[in-house]
């Protein structure tokens, strides 16, 4: 099977819609596209495919940002799916080292994700250990938010 990385387009929106239900975010035509318009046109906001032949199986979301607290890059994975009949195929390990090797320039940076409690079950967080992203020690987080409507 061969997978293809490239960055996303406006005619690749049709083809996240599914990866977007899957990831818990599920939405319409539109409003994705309307949203993937908005993300990629920001400066330092990146989105690329994982495709096999031109069908999106999955996709990774990326920001970057300088950070205040230290001399140090931040890159903040957005959002990262392997559609779900395509995983354990390293797709989304593949996904996650294009973004490594894009960090790379800017390094040092730290690379950081949120992956929320319900996604431990399905082996999410298990990945990520496995790929090297800790939360633990002393730099171990704690992730508040607060949704203003």
């Amino acid at each position: 099977m061969t997978i293809h990385i490239r960055p996303a387009t406006l005619a690749d929106v049709s083809g996240l819609l599914p990866l977007m239900e899957q990831l818990g975010y599920p939405t319409t035509l539109s409003i994705l596209e309307e949203r993937f318009k908005r993300f990629v046109a920001q400066e330092g906001h990146f989105l690329v495919v994982a495709c096999k032949e031109e069908h999106c199986v999955g996709y990774v979301a990326w920001t970057y940002t300088h950070t205040f607290v230290a001399d140090k890059r931040r890159i903040c994975i957005e959002g990262l799916v392997v559609n779900e009949a395509y995983r354990g195929q390293g797709i989304g390990k593949r996904l996650m080292t294009y973004v490594e090797e894009r960090a790379q320039p800017y390094a040092p940076c730290i690379i950081g994700l949120t992956s929320g409690v319900r996604r431990a079950k399905d082996g999410t967080h298990d990945f990520y250990k496995a790929l090297g992203y800790r939360n633990e020690g002393t730099m171990a987080k704690l992730y508040l938010r607060k949704e203003i409507i």
